[in-house]
């Protein structure tokens, strides 16, 4: 054992030596006594705009937390924290590992060891991250997402993230349906909003698949559909439209695909029937409230008086009846239905997608009768949807 003095400054001194010789692969810190929760930190080579530096990872119980350092100052910071609040430090080169350990005392032990690593790793680039939905396409910006530089704002990530979600799965959707070959599509976009989600799927469409799509976005407010379309203008998206209509009364013209977001109540239903009569390839939507089953449920069957005696219970259970209903009544009209978790900033932390892909290989009767044994069992006479289609 020595003071720690002369085998810090021996430690220090060979870190840097690797460094300049390109022997370094990285250095641990262990053995926590400061104050929180860390548990460690490894220090590993990067390159950061063409220059080399320490990118440092300290662990947390709840988050990793990185810092970068040029070498110069990636050494002060080591030195401050070597004998400090970590008693135990490791360099690992391709020459050999020295360890450095510090006693309560703050006497030190400096020992070598055969080297673990025989080569060392090629640095890290700071490569941009690739998102589905470029984040420097100026309508993102138009539309108060992001900022100079194709920055994400902090406080719109969330919404930057639910919109490559949607992408995603659309993207993923199309590819297993009739329009994967399609040169051309149209779609329509109904209760669009601000157009967050239909701005990035015609983008996608066009940009990425390359394909002539059609798209038009629908919604009651018409200040929304205004502001819409003066930033498709803008952005020179000569085929993305928006017009001013309830999810009932949108354009009935052919289209391809159907989508409804948050659609409230009914309206999801009204979306889905004109899917269904548009003869849409693919029809998507995500349900946010559904009102009409829970007043119907009070005559249900005795093995679920249970459930349903408490309000909180009876209304979930309303909820997942209304959307099970429309999943039957979609392949009971010859669609393959898939039910997907969707990240949403709209209304919960989390919520459902239901996409239906037209198929003739779906067993109609089957749905049917599944359909009808849901009826019977939950108690329920009517249901929107189901009227609409018996029109």
């Amino acid at each position: 054992m020595s003071s720690g003095g002369d085998d810090k400054a021996t430690f220090l001194s060979r870190v840097e030596e690797s460094l300049a010789a390109g022997t370094f692969v990285r250095m641990t810190l262990g053995k926590y006594r400061g104050a929180g929760d860390a548990h460690k930190v490894v220090a590993t080579p990067v390159t950061l705009k063409d220059k080399p530096q320490l990118k440092f990872v300290t662990s947390h119980a709840r988050q990793d937390v990185t810092q970068n350092f040029a070498i110069p100052g990636a050494i002060t910071h080591m030195a401050a924290l070597i004998g400090g609040d970590y008693l135990s430090a490791t360099l690992f080169t391709t020459q050999d590992d020295l360890t450095l350990q510090f006693s309560k005392k703050k006497a030190t032990t400096l020992s070598r060891a055969k080297p673990t690593f025989t080569a060392p790793p090629a640095p890290e680039h700071n490569r941009a991250k690739q998102y589905m939905v470029d984040p420097a396409r100026p309508y993102l910006k138009a539309l108060g997402v992001t900022q100079e530089g194709g920055i994400v704002k902090p406080s719109m990530y969330p919404k930057f993230k639910q919109i490559c979600h949607f992408v995603e799965i659309v993207d993923q959707l199309i590819s297993e349906s009739e329009l994967a070959a399609a040169p051309a599509l149209s779609v329509t976009d109904i209760g669009s909003g601000k157009g967050y989600l239909t701005f990035a799927l015609y983008d996608h469409l066009t940009t990425k698949l390359g394909k002539a799509a059609t798209v038009i976005g629908v919604d009651v407010r018409a200040d929304m559909v205004k502001l819409c379309a003066e930033i498709a203008a803008r952005s020179g998206f000569d085929r993305l439209f928006f017009e001013t209509a309830l999810a009932n009364n949108a354009k009935a013209s052919v289209r391809d695909v159907i989508i409804a977001l948050h659609a409230c109540d009914t309206a999801t239903d009204d979306a889905i029937y004109q899917g269904i009569t548009a003869g849409a390839a693919l029809i998507v939507t995500a349900p946010c409230c559904q009102h009409e089953l829970a007043p119907q449920l009070d005559e249900t069957s005795e093995r679920l008086a249970g459930l349903m005696k408490f309000g909180l219970f009876k209304q979930r259970l309303a909820d997942l009846a209304t959307d099970t209903a429309r999943c039957l009544l979609l392949e009971a009209s010859g669609y393959c239905v898939k039910v997907i978790e969707f990240v949403s900033t709209e209304h919960t932390a989390k919520n459902i997608l239901i996409a239906a892909i037209r198929s003739n290989e779906v067993d109609r009767a089957r749905a049917e009768a599944q359909y009808a044994a849901l009826k019977a069992e939950m108690g329920f006479t009517t249901q929107h949807l189901e009227m609409l289609l018996k029109r």
